[in-house]
């Protein structure tokens, strides 16, 4: 009897899929794999399910590896292992998502898998190990393909078909060694493995943080165990917009090291944010007791203080003043004579406008370590605050700017646009424009639309036409809806001759605010400047009766 080619197929398949599923003897090494086998699941941030797995301990610390398209998007993570056991996923320790693979771990004692230190070769027969609550069932497949890839791991591949609900189940070595896990292709009827070994080797760094394919689940990265890397990491988790990740980042950070005090910090910062001021101070005063540098304790409360009475002042809390702030700041240089805890009292004194002690205070930290353009700047202000001369203010933000190494960079900028400022005041308007032309080399060009309407003013005054109408023609194409920009741009237009635009301008500044009596008081005058004085005067006392203050002189002026 002849069998049709595509019964044949057919036949072949099913027959494939069941030697496949068929279970063999095995080694009891490869038995006791199935302990540490267990089932995956994510959920979205709304609870709903995003995706379901499998994966496999590699320790018994709670260490695991599975693949890493299960966690993309994640908000939580559960597995269950092969005792029944459900333990959540508290952190990911770190992920391939070319090879989609992922480490990381789950909080309570688990079981590991040996892993495997040398590939297995190409044509052998490995172990798949399913996962069960009672006895795993476990196949043989075949190794139909190995290549190398970082010089060192291998990346298997296997032809036979393996079933859907075997993705990330652990391929094992007659020695019962896990050698990688069943990774279904998307685009082919074949299955993959990624070595294990490269998975396990993946370390943990502060930068890691920045990582942009672990910033794409909101379980929080794990933290490194070098101090000052997990420092670099609880400063870059800080820029993330998931709250939750963050607040779940602090507290793994916090559990890790008791005895720093940036957890505290950043856990009471979010405390401050809610307007928790007593609990940020409970964990404040936490910090003073377990921190080992307590200086650093009390620095760290003393900022936190600080930016409250700053920047809500407006809710007060009793046992907090900007007092307290500088005396915990002294108890840090008490401790520790840093520069910077000076600094902070300087600052503080200035918030308090205690402007001359403020000033003495930053001016004596020029001559220490911590000499930076930053401290001639907050000099300079409390210089203004005292009255000081346009040339005095000039001359500390010089010594800023003269701070920065040549060719200057954007941290340079602020201090020329402040430059450009007192400049400006002091009637120096050329070299006020060469600031700020210099602050928009330094940005990029990144500015909004009141720069170019400051630097307008500025060039008016210069005597530069040309590049204030350049300037204030930006201002209103970036806001068009601003009324002040049109009526700036009117006047300039009055000024270079050109009533009939000044008119447009006018009117356009009219159509957006008709209570903003500048815009009639303008086209008022670019109206007796076209020559029609009777129509011009009219607009004239329609600013005046408006109470626009310049219309009338502009009325005695040209009647």
């Amino acid at each position: 009897m002849k069998i049709h080619q595509s019964t044949r197929g057919i036949l072949m398949t099913g027959l494939l899929l069941l030697a496949t599923l068929t279970t063999v003897a095995q080694p009891s090494p490869v038995k006791n794999v199935g302990k540490s086998v267990f089932t995956l699941t994510t959920f979205k941030a709304d609870g709903s399910l995003l995706a379901s797995s499998h994966g496999v301990f590699v320790d018994d610390a709670g260490t695991a590896v599975s693949d890493w398209s299960s966690f993309d998007g994640a908000s939580k993570a559960v597995v269950i292992d092969a005792a029944g056991k459900r333990l959540d996923v508290d952190y990911i320790i770190g992920a391939n998502e070319i090879y989609d693979v992922a480490k990381f771990h789950v909080a309570g004692k688990t079981t590991g898998a040996p892993i495997a230190q040398a590939a297995v070769a190409e044509g052998a027969t490995v172990y798949l190990v399913g996962y069960s609550v009672k006895k795993p069932e476990i196949s043989t497949t075949r190794i139909d393909k190995v290549e190398t890839f970082m010089d060192k791991y291998a990346y298997y591949v296997i032809k036979s078909i393996l079933p859907d609900n075997t993705q990330s189940c652990p391929l094992v070595n007659d020695g019962g060694q896990v050698i990688g896990f069943v990774q279904h292709s998307q685009y082919t009827t074949d299955n993959h493995s990624t070595d294990v070994k490269y998975i396990t080797d993946i370390q943990q760094t502060g930068l890691s943080f920045n990582d942009p394919v672990l910033r794409r689940t909101g379980i929080p990265t794990a933290i490194p165990d070098d101090k000052e890397q997990a420092r670099v990491a609880l400063m870059l988790s800080g820029q993330t917009s998931d709250s939750t990740k963050y607040a779940r980042t602090v507290d793994l950070f916090l559990n890790k090291f008791p005895d720093m005090a940036d957890g505290y910090f950043a856990r009471a910062q979010r405390y401050v944010v809610n307007n928790d001021f007593a609990a940020a101070a409970r964990d404040m005063e936490a910090a003073i007791k377990n921190a080992t540098e307590k200086d650093d304790a009390h620095f760290s409360y003393a900022r936190l203080i600080y930016q409250k009475e700053v920047y809500k002042s407006g809710l007060p809390y009793p046992d907090w003043s900007l007092d307290k702030a500088y005396d915990e700041a002294q108890k840090a240089y008490d401790i520790n004579p840093q520069p910077l805890y000076q600094h902070l009292q300087a600052q503080i004194l200035f918030t308090k406008q205690e402007y001359q002690q403020a000033y003495d205070r930053f001016i004596a930290l020029t001559a220490t370590d911590l000499r930076n353009p930053e401290l001639y700047y907050e000099a300079a202000q409390c210089k203004k605050k005292l009255g000081g001369t346009a040339e005095e203010t000039v001359a500390l933000l010089d010594s800023a700017i003269n701070g920065f190494k040549r060719p200057y960079t954007s941290e340079a900028a602020p201090y020329f646009y402040a430059r450009a400022g007192e400049r400006a005041e002091k009637g120096d308007y050329r070299l006020a424009v060469a600031d700020y032309n210099q602050y928009d080399t330094l940005m990029l060009g990144r500015h909004n639309a009141d720069f170019y309407y400051v630097r307008e003013q500025c060039e008016v005054k210069a005597r530069q036409f040309q590049q204030a109408l350049i300037d204030i023609e930006i201002a209103t194409r970036m806001v068009p809806g601003e009324p002040l920009y049109w009526a700036e741009k009117s006047n300039l237009l009055i000024r270079l001759k050109m009533p009939k635009q000044a008119i447009e301008s006018a009117d356009q500044c009219i159509a957006l605010d008709p209570e903003y009596s500048d815009g009639y008081m303008l086209k008022g005058l670019a109206t007796i400047h076209q020559g029609n004085k009777k129509a011009g005067l009219e607009l004239l006392a329609k600013a005046r009766d408006m109470g626009n203050e310049q219309a009338q002189g502009l009325i005695d002026k040209y009647k």
